[in-house]
C-alpha cells in the first residue's frame, strides 16, 4: 500500500461538505480541544469548527490540550466504523458526526500563524489551478 501525501484541507471545509473528502488523504491543522486515550479519540478545532480524530494508528504520543497540531490521515465514513461519542463539544461548535480523520502522522506546530498559513494554502490552490 502506497501512502499518499496529505492535501491541505481546513476543518471548516470538512464540516461544510463532510462526504467530499471521504477515503482521501488530507492534512489538517487545528488546536487540540479534547483527548480521550481510552478510546484513542481526539477533537481538533479551528475557530468554531471541530473535527473528531481517531488516534489509534499514532501509537503512544504525549498530547497537550490547547496546543496546535497538524495531522495527516484518511477521512473515513463514521457509518462504516464504530466510534466513541464526542468528548467535550462546546455549544458554538460546528461539526459533522458523519466523518472522522484516521490520523497516521501528527506533529506539534505551536507558533504557526494560522492566518498566514491559510493565505498560503489558498494562494497555492490558485497557482495550481493555472
Amino acid at each position: 500500500m502506497d501512502l499518499e501525501s496529505g492535501k491541505p484541507v481546513f476543518i471548516e471545509e470538512l464540516v461544510q461538505n463532510p462526504t467530499q473528502h471521504v477515503n482521501k488523504t488530507v492534512r489538517i491543522t487545528g488546536i487540540l480541544h479534547a483527548y480521550d486515550p481510552a478510546f484513542d479519540h481526539a477533537e481538533i478545532v479551528d475557530g468554531v469548527n471541530l473535527l473528531i480524530v481517531d488516534t489509534q494508528l499514532l501509537g503512544v504520543h504525549k498530547y497537550h490540550v490547547g496546543q496546535t497540531y497538524q495531522l495527516i490521515g484518511v477521512i473515513s465514513d463514521v457509518h462504516n466504523d464504530q466510534m466513541a461519542p464526542p468528548i467535550n463539544l462546546f455549544k458554538e461548535a460546528q461539526y459533522s458526526l458523519d466523518i472522522v480523520l484516521k490520523a497516521r502522522v501528527v506533529w506539534e506546530v505551536d507558533g504557526l500563524d494560522m492566518t498566514i498559513y491559510k493565505k498560503t494554502v489558498y494562494a497555492m490552490r490558485q497557482a495550481l489551478k493555472c
